[in-house]
């Protein structure tokens, strides 16, 4: 799962790579619901903690960003 990224990915990665937008990606790193490394001033997620956000999120049937259902 994400093999075409990076080990250590940057915010735009992560945006890139759920397909949500920079604010939603700057969020779910703020709120600890993506783990992350400080480097300085710099925020870095190594691939595996995206894995396990995904994983998780898929296994508690949770939603990374909240739309309307299609009902």
């Amino acid at each position: 799962m994400f093999r075409e990224y990076p080990d250590l990915m940057s915010v735009d990665d992560v945006q890139s790579a759920l397909g949500i937008g920079r604010s939603t990606a700057y969020r779910l790193v703020r709120r600890g619901d993506i783990r992350h490394l400080r480097i300085g001033r710099a925020i870095k997620i190594p691939r595996r903690y995206l894995v396990e956000y995904v994983e998780a999120a898929c296994y508690n049937g949770e939603v990374a960003t909240k739309s309307p259902s299609r009902r």
